[in-house]
């Protein structure tokens, strides 16, 4: 038995194909009152390739593609390993500065 989400969702999408047979096979989905999607039949895909090669990219849901994600990723790590690298060398100092006792003398003038 399926969900009512699973339902509504069947609904939708069914509703999308028969805009689809009905459009020619192409639908534009808005998103606050713009367009955001373009959904067409893969038959109409090929057709407005033409003789080119599909390009698919991936892209993240902040518009990224996948290299540019792993990039920006590593480069996070980089700077956060940097980062845990002073901090222990400033650590480490304010422990060597704590051993030491420290006096603060008169200079004569």
């Amino acid at each position: 038995m399926k969900k009512i989400s699973e339902l509504i969702s069947d609904m939708l999408w069914n509703t999308i194909k028969q805009i689809l047979q009905k459009q020619g096979g192409t639908c534009i989905l808005i998103e606050e009152g713009k367009p955001a999607y373009v959904v067409m039949d893969f038959d109409s895909f090929q057709e407005s390739l033409g003789d080119e090669e599909p390009r698919i990219s991936v892209k993240t849901a902040g518009g990224m593609s996948e290299q540019e994600l792993l990039e920006k990723i590593n480069q996070e790590i980089t700077n956060w390993k940097a980062a845990q690298t002073e901090e222990q060398a400033a650590k480490e100092i304010e422990e060597e500065v704590g051993e030491e006792e420290i006096k603060v003398e008169d200079l004569p003038l």
